[in-house]
């Protein structure tokens, strides 16, 4: 029997963006790149060829130089684990309903991530973690083997702290073959633990965006984005589960996730997508009234990073799992990774 083909296609929100905006955003993207290069090109000068890791040790300085976050941050938490199920026993999806006001706590402890997306350098890859004492790292991949695939430690520098973990040449070789893998890192230091996710690949690009929806950087004020959940559409129309996600990063604190119902924690949504999109946003009159949650908080003053990420589950006979960014939009800077908070 042959099956339907499926496909998911998804447009940018509309989003007002005065003129000049977008190039204005491009150069400064542009001339910050130019600034890593440039960071990587004296260092080759000084010492000559340099690893891939070492590399992108150096970007990532180079980044945090600039202001930037050194990296993107991963995958959201518990990525792919507490599904739920769309038809039968498991947990259940929230029907739609709306979640209330949120701020971006001030303060949290423990170690995190200074970037979630790694790459797989031969038999090697780099955690770069925000820290505040030396610790100890433990990576698992699910899709490759039970148990730990490597351990090590890291000593903290100026609240930074570069875990370099070692693979047997077979898990190495495997995980190459694999793509982009879903991993855990489990952190502890002084006393304090984090289970973190990860993204691990050997080649190839990230994860990639939602190209609609997003976060909506400032047009209810300067310091409140609102999200925006994509219009997910499918052919056949099929159930969804959908879990958002905002990560925000600050030079103390790394990434930090921010769910529908606290810090780490996020409710999934259940919804119907069609060809024309998701029909519970439908209006009689033929508009579309999608998902929103606002507002959101930033505290002012702490130099913050916000983007937006959405996981979703489609219930077909066989359910796929996928998750990815959101484009982050405005008014003064149109479509970008990040929303910035001074």
């Amino acid at each position: 029997m042959q099956t339907q083909a499926t496909t998911h296609t998804y447009l940018r929100p509309t989003v007002p963006t005065p003129k000049g905006t977008r190039l204005r955003g491009l150069v400064r993207r542009s001339r910050d790149l130019a600034f890593h290069g440039f960071v990587v090109a004296v260092a080759w000068l000084a010492f000559g060829p340099l690893s891939t890791s070492t590399a992108r040790t150096l970007r990532h300085g180079a980044a945090e130089m600039s202001g930037a976050p050194p990296g993107l941050p991963g995958p959201p938490p518990g990525a792919a684990s507490g599904l739920p199920t769309l038809s039968g026993s498991g947990p259940p999806a929230i029907a739609g309903a709306l979640p209330g006001p949120a701020t971006i706590p001030s303060r949290l402890l423990g170690p995190s991530l200074l970037s979630g997306l790694v790459h797989l350098d031969g038999q090697q890859l780099t955690l770069a973690i925000a820290c505040r004492a030396g610790g100890r790292v433990s990576l698992y991949v699910a899709a490759l083997r039970p148990g730990a695939l490597a351990r090590g430690t890291y000593a903290c520098r100026r609240e930074r702290g570069y875990a370099r973990l070692g693979l047997r040449r077979a898990d190495a070789r495997r995980l190459g073959g694999l793509g982009r893998t879903l991993a855990i890192a489990t952190v502890s230091e002084a006393g304090r633990a984090a289970t973190l996710s990860v993204s691990l690949q050997a080649r190839g690009p990230g994860p990639g965006d939602w190209s609609d929806g997003g976060l909506v950087c400032d047009v209810l004020g300067e310091y409140e984005p609102y999200l925006v959940a994509p219009d997910f559409t499918s052919t056949p129309a099929t159930v969804i589960a959908v879990r958002p996600w905002i990560a925000w990063y600050s030079a103390s604190t790394g990434w930090r996730w921010l769910g529908t119902i606290g810090a780490g924690a996020s409710s999934w949504y259940r919804w119907t997508a069609t060809p024309s999109g998701v029909s519970q946003w439908r209006t009689p009159a033929g508009a579309t009234n999608p998902w929103t949650w606002a507002p959101i908080h930033v505290p002012a003053g702490r130099h913050i990073f916000t983007i937006a990420a959405f996981e979703i589950v489609y219930g077909y006979a066989h359910p796929q799992y996928d998750w990815r960014y959101a484009l982050s939009s405005s008014a003064t800077d149109g479509l970008a990774t990040y929303c910035t908070y001074p």
